[in-house]
């Protein structure tokens, strides 16, 4: 009899160390069922094929109607993603301009609008753009996506979206150890909330500094109890900028590293040229985007256009009119005419 209590003892005593190692914040999920990343390396469907990003970003906090018209035109550039533009308020055209709190309804239209057409949806919080001081302001993001009318939405397509906690939340000034430990305490605390789709992190530095990756890319990847991130660098490397010089050799350098990491990467905003202090310093996305190609790098053209508020275009808008048939110079070469562009090179998930 005293061995058999010691037996149960025992038993139960192994029973209560397991179940303290599982984290019960994370729900069991097979993330494989939708988006995911295989083995810390690449983005695959829920098929298991490799997906590499081809699409566009768009302004949709900026859009007549939430740009619905827009990423319907954008789908016949073949693309298989769109990066959405959000933010935690907006001007509602449809209300005279008003300023209103943006709503998990109102993204999902967004949404769907995207996954009807094939493409995937990665969302994108915009407020925090540049911000001097990530340790607060990446927390304030994390808690918007975990409001409960956002999360809700969201949970009803975590096998179709990818979540990127922030845009370009660094202006330069914070530390790589700073900067990853924002990031790893945002994905920590999304996956307690029970976000378990792939998570994309800019890159420092205004999404500019591909070497943080290098440094602390494996660092991110290995702390996301699901192992599911994708790491997003902003391609503003111009040949002769005001911020810096980017010769073709130092463009395949970068390019190489990154490749070397063997990470999940994605040039989450790749354009023709950087606009500096009003300036237009001209960047070579012909060769970004064949050497994305080359090492099955996505890539997301920043940015679309806009159909009815055309007051939103700007010098880097790939149309004017918001329209496919307006798509003009770099913005057309980046969408049909060069042989990688996504017109040729984008394939779209399994359904």
């Amino acid at each position: 009899m005293k061995t058999l209590k010691i037996s149960l003892v025992l038993i139960f005593a192994i029973t209560i160390c397991i179940s303290c190692k599982k984290d019960r914040k994370i729900p069991d999920t097979d993330i494989t069922k939708g988006l995911h990343i295989i083995d810390g390396k690449y983005l695959a469907d829920k098929c298991g094929n490799k997906v590499v990003l081809r699409g566009v970003n768009m302004g949709n906090v900026y859009a007549a109607n939430f740009g619905i018209k827009e990423i319907e035109e954008i789908a016949k550039t073949g693309a298989n993603t769109v990066r959405l533009v959000l933010t935690q308020q907006y001007q509602d055209w449809s209300n005279g301009g008003a300023l209103t709190n943006l709503s998990g309804a109102k993204i999902e239209t967004a949404i769907a609008a995207c996954l009807s057409k094939g493409m995937i949806p990665v969302l994108e919080l915009h407020d925090f753009t540049g911000t001097a001081n990530v340790a607060a302001d990446l927390p304030k993001a994390t808690q918007w996506w975990i409001k409960p009318d956002i999360k809700n939405t969201l949970a009803k397509y975590q096998q179709s979206i990818i979540l990127n906690i922030a845009n370009e939340p660094d202006n330069g000034s914070a530390s790589d150890a700073s900067y990853a430990e924002a990031n790893i305490n945002a994905v920590k605390a999304l996956r307690n909330a029970g976000y378990t789709c792939p998570i994309m992190i800019d890159a420092s530095n205004w999404g500019k500094d591909h070497a943080f990756f290098l440094f602390k890319g494996q660092a991110l990847m290995d702390a996301d109890p699901l192992h599911n991130l994708i790491f997003s660098v902003h391609a503003y490397w111009p040949t002769n900028g005001a911020f810096g010089n980017y010769s073709d050799a130092n463009i395949a350098s970068n390019m190489t590293a990154l490749k070397n990491t063997g990470l999940p990467v994605v040039l989450g905003e790749l354009a023709h040229a950087d606009i500096q202090n009003g300036l237009t310093y001209n960047i070579n996305y012909r060769l970004l985007m064949k050497l994305c190609q080359d090492n099955e790098f996505g890539y997301i053209v920043w940015w679309w256009g806009f159909n009815n508020n055309p007051g939103a275009n700007n010098q880097l808008s790939m149309t004017n009119d918001g329209l496919f048939t307006g798509l003009q110079n770099a913005g057309k070469v980046m969408a049909t005419d060069d042989v990688n562009s996504i017109k040729n090179t984008s394939k779209r998930i399994c359904p």
